[in-house]
């Protein structure tokens, strides 16, 4: 077992990449993400040696994240799944123009285009649900926890986060399985056939950086009918050296 941190600019520094994951995929957007990281920073500070002093003070970190995140992004979402039918889910789709705007005559920028579709999309998707539902499925079916280390997280009754979680796999499952062809070939929604519509619609843009874009053909790795699965396979939002840097100057 390695030595717990000493400090609480180490501890942060070493769950930076987990921190910053979790708050993306709780906020769908980075810049959120980024601003919820810099509050966790305040609120870890103004506990100081508390943080350190518990048996696990990673999870303390975490669960200090999550407990704020549920309260300050209230009951209601940013996004629905109306909202997402209707902007990038009619029944025309437009073919990739490489003769100008966004995609700049580059393939390389078409690649890079369709990882960003496929994890804001799916991310969005996650975003529909209520906080207190989308934490249950972050926790246990990305980031690993059981229900009962994930309730304890959140200081709420285990049975209490077992509801949560058994309506967020469904939630999501009955709004991608019949769309999303990341779950299903035969499915009506591609990336490819969206990612136009998306850029006209500015739902996606291009990212700052390209540390967090695969090599890989954003649909290499076949369909995923597990939604827990899908979702894992998502590469995770990355900070640029530089923004950890100023997260950690902060400290």
């Amino acid at each position: 077992m390695s030595d717990k941190p000493s400090t609480l600019r180490e501890l942060i520094s070493n769950e930076l990449p987990r921190l910053y994951a979790f708050a993306f995929h709780m906020s769908g957007s980075r810049p959120e993400a980024r601003a919820h990281l810099d509050q966790l920073v305040r609120d870890a500070k103004a506990q100081g040696e508390a943080v350190l002093a518990t048996s696990n003070p990673a999870d303390t970190l975490l669960g200090l994240m999550a407990r704020t995140m549920e309260e300050n992004l209230g009951r209601k979402s940013d996004f629905s799944f109306d909202g997402l039918d209707n902007m990038l889910r009619s029944d025309i789709t437009r073919p990739i123009d490489l003769s100008g705007g966004a995609l700049q005559n580059s393939p390389q920028r078409v690649h890079l285009m369709l990882w960003e579709l496929k994890r804001t999309c799916l991310t969005a998707t996650l975003c529909c649900l209520p906080p207190g539902v989308r934490v249950s499925f972050v926790l246990t079916d990305l980031l690993g926890y059981s229900p009962a280390d994930a309730s304890e997280l959140l200081g709420i009754k285990e049975s209490a986060y077992r509801v949560r979680l058994t309506r967020a796999r469904k939630r999501i499952e009955d709004y991608l399985t019949p769309r999303c062809a990341h779950v299903d070939p035969q499915n009506p929604c591609t990336c490819t056939g969206r990612l136009v519509i998306a850029i006209d619609a500015e739902f996606i843009k291009p990212p700052a950086h390209t540390l967090d874009i695969p090599h890989d053909p954003h649909d290499a790795d076949g369909p995923r009918r597990d939604m827990g699965s899908l979702y894992r396979s998502l590469p995770e939002a990355k900070l640029t050296p530089d923004e950890q840097g100023e997260v950690l100057g902060q400290v």
